[in-house]
């Protein structure tokens, strides 16, 4: 296996989750509240505060793009032992947006707000690869309609 790809999967893991597809998870994650999810990337499974849930739909995208990318480099999901994502987030509402940096179509009063912070985790064949990624996410209360 090539060191240099897995430690790009695994630096792309937190990347991908905070990503603009997060947002069909909006709905999810503020009603799960603060807390850890802990993400089997190959088996598509996950928990939140070590009680198994539902898998998020980024879940799915996570995993799609890694077999995607380990397929394009000549490289098979079978040598992969582990893939794991833990993301510890907490959510809060608040009245209004604090980040500047994103513009909402017809945003409600209230926002939440998302602090993550993603740890992966591959492993293969005797060796492991790890990242750390953090993020701060905000959407409007309204915006939980894309879970629906």
């Amino acid at each position: 296996m090539s060191i240099k790809r897995l430690k790009h999967v695994a630096q792309n893991f937190g990347q991908i989750f905070c990503g603009w597809e997060l947002m069909f998870d909006y709905k999810t994650l503020a009603e799960l509240g603060s807390g850890v999810l802990s993400i089997d990337i190959l088996r598509q499974e996950c928990k939140h505060n070590d009680k198994e849930i539902k898998p998020l739909k980024i879940v799915a995208g996570i995993h799609n793009w890694m077999v995607s990318d380990l397929e394009g480099n000549k490289l098979s999901i079978g040598d992969i032992d582990i893939a794991e994502l833990k993301v510890e987030f907490s959510t809060n509402r608040q009245v209004g947006q604090k980040l500047q940096g994103a513009s909402w179509a017809d945003p409600t009063k209230h926002f939440i707000s998302c602090a993550l912070k993603c740890n992966s985790i591959v492993k293969s064949k005797g060796r492991e690869f790890t990242s750390i990624y953090y993020d701060q996410e905000e959407w409007p209360e309204s915006y939980s309609w894309v879970n629906s």
